[in-house]
């Protein structure tokens, strides 16, 4: 497949099966191909401490 077929074949699944995409295949990923700063940098953005901070109050950070 090329990238624009497995980009679309993405876009297309249900929403839960996105966010199984991102929680179980991109982890086993990163570790290969993000190894450079421009990359590191790009995923810190997705990082909104806010969010971090409210979910971890909600869930007793873990407790």
């Amino acid at each position: 497949m090329t990238f624009e077929e497995v980009k679309t074949a993405v876009f297309n699944l249900d929403k839960s099966e996105q966010k199984r995409l991102i929680m179980e295949v991109l982890p086993e990923i990163l570790p290969q191909v993000c190894t450079d700063e421009a990359c590191l940098s790009t995923i810190r953005k997705f990082i909104n401490e806010e969010t971090v901070r409210e979910y971890k109050e909600q869930h007793m950070d873990g407790i």
